[in-house]
């Protein structure tokens, strides 16, 4: 008896013992035929992917689409003659030109790094920054590159502070090596969290670290990633700047790119190629399709060539953010505080409040009973608004008083997220209470503006 071959492929169950049944490989052309039912069809099988179950085949149809056919006992395979190769996406990285600005190149993953698959239908990281030059040649008639690294392949939606702490570590021996600047490449939609989680951590950097992502694959006639890396890339070796910005185009075409503050920004529209807005200040500045800077009227940091970077990187995990809202239910603090959080921001809504009087029917909806055991219990409760645009106060109102009186700190202008992120950072490197409340109303990163701008609201 002539034992049958054994095929190394993604399969299992059902679906793997039906595929070595006719030695199949992904990409073989294969005839699938239905006994019972008595239908058949071609196509390429392709591989199995993260959410097919085990009883399902994937075959890419002549018509382009793909389809998942369940396996059954009527089903039966023929190989026929027919081929296709499933490749990667292809690598470059140019040779080098000498007397160049130099920087260093981070890759996280995110939409910039990435493609859609036209073999399995799907939109797939890319495994390396190199991967992305292949489209990107004039990047190397003006700039070179020290070092091109791919740290991780996440969404920004999966990255937190242990991956923060790892970009910081990078961004830090890139700097001190003595490149220009450097760049990272991350996903858009978190990249404002981390921009401000670098912004902390780094402290006095000798020149930018400027992030750039994509809201369009790379491979898509929309894409964006292009004009952000490369305005990214000029800003990292050439721009008279020293902070961790956030480098995303300016509006819907590829004119320009708008250069944000990391503490200032977030992104504001789910899929637009402009959807990153600076909050409550302009942006710093303004890099055009040609490399060209204009820079607003904003202070900002400049390049210098003595510093060495310093990261404080600790970071306290036991933080949260919430928002409150019409109904909100304040036992969500005492949660917290029986889970061992160490702190707690607040989205509040208007100038801070918190639902603080109601009804005398309705009082277990008071928050204020429950910050003010938050604090007593030495939590950090820490007041922004929902509205982002403006600062809190704690006087204006009697709720905003009260909350103040029940330990709640307002926080300026600073935004929700950045304030998270702040607190998490303050809490790590810094353990007395009365000295992190100051830090957290210290202006460190620009997170913090001294007078409320007019016009810089969308």
């Amino acid at each position: 008896m002539t034992s049958k071959k054994t095929v190394n492929i993604s399969y299992t169950g059902k679906a793997q013992e039906l595929i070595r049944s006719v030695q199949a490989e992904p990409g073989q052309r294969l005839k699938i035929i239905n006994k019972k039912e008595k239908w058949e069809l071609e196509g390429y099988l392709l591989p199995k992917n993260e959410f097919t179950s085990d009883n399902i085949l994937l075959v890419k149809l002549d018509n382009g689409y793909n389809i998942g056919i369940e396996v059954t006992s009527d089903l039966e395979l023929e190989k026929i003659e027919g081929q296709i190769t499933l490749e990667r996406f292809p690598r470059r990285l140019p040779s080098q030109k000498k007397g160049l600005p130099e920087i260093s190149l981070l890759g996280t993953g995110g939409t910039i790094a990435s493609r859609i698959d036209y073999v399995t239908g799907g939109v797939v990281m890319a495994l390396d920054p190199e991967e992305i030059f292949f489209a990107l040649p004039e990047l190397f008639s003006e700039i070179s590159f020290r070092n091109v690294k791919s740290l991780f392949k996440l969404g920004s939606e999966d990255i937190w502070y242990k991956q923060w702490q790892l970009i910081a570590k990078h961004v830090t021996e890139e700097l001190n090596s003595g490149v220009n600047g450097v760049v990272v490449m991350h996903g858009t939609d978190a990249m404002h969290y981390s921009s401000s989680a670098l912004s902390f951590m780094l402290g006095d950097i000798p020149g930018p670290v400027a992030m750039a992502g994509g809201q369009r694959s790379s491979d898509r006639g929309s894409f964006d990633g292009a004009l952000n890396l490369i305005s990214a890339s000029r800003v990292a070796a050439k721009a008279d700047l020293a902070e961790v910005v956030v480098v995303m185009h300016a509006t819907p075409d590829d004119q320009s790119c708008y250069i944000h503050r990391g503490t200032k920004v977030r992104k504001m529209h789910t899929s637009r190629r402009d959807a990153f807005k600076s909050i409550d200040i302009p942006p710093l500045g303004e890099i055009d399709y040609e490399g060209n800077i204009k820079w607003n009227r904003i202070e900002r940091r400049h390049r210098k060539k003595s510093v060495s970077v310093d990261p404080k990187t600790d970071f306290e995990p036991k933080i949260a953010l919430v928002k409150a809202y019409p109904g909100s239910d304040p036992e969500i603090l005492d949660w917290f505080i029986d889970r061992g959080k160490k702190g707690v921001i607040i989205e509040g809504t208007g100038l801070g409040h918190v639902p603080s009087f109601p009804p005398e029917d309705e009082k277990e909806r008071s928050w204020l009973p429950v910050i003010k055991r938050a604090t007593e219990e030495g939590l950090f409760i820490g007041l922004t608004s929902q509205t982002l645009y403006g600062r809190t106060h704690p006087y204006v109102y009697r709720a905003l008083r009260f909350a103040r009186l029940s330990g709640a700190v307002h926080l300026e202008d600073m935004l929700p997220e950045t304030a998270y992120v702040k607190l998490g950072w303050v809490l790590g490197n810094y353990d007395n209470e009365k000295e992190v409340k100051k830090i957290m109303l210290t202006n460190l990163a620009g997170e913090i503006t001294e007078k409320s701008r007019f016009d810089s609201f969308i």
